[in-house]
């Protein structure tokens, strides 16, 4: 996870775990919940993924430059 990223997860589950009342405990599920969260909006703001044709690397991309033929 790249640091911009982390800080973002970071701050997000410390909002999460103020939401439930400071009630420790919950760590872990604030972490997930909150990674779960920053990627959704992350996807979001790049929008659908559109099938290009990159002839010149020899493969099928999306927009996103994800490979169709051989999705990772």
């Amino acid at each position: 996870m790249d640091q911009k990223r982390d800080a973002k997860v970071r701050e997000r589950a410390y909002q999460l775990f103020l939401k439930r009342g400071n009630t420790p405990g919950s760590a872990t599920e604030d972490w997930l919940n909150a990674e779960e969260q920053v990627r959704d909006e992350e996807s979001s703001h790049r929008g659908p993924a559109r099938i290009q044709d990159v002839r010149h690397h020899g493969k099928l991309t999306d927009t996103h430059g994800c490979d169709i033929q051989n999705p990772t």
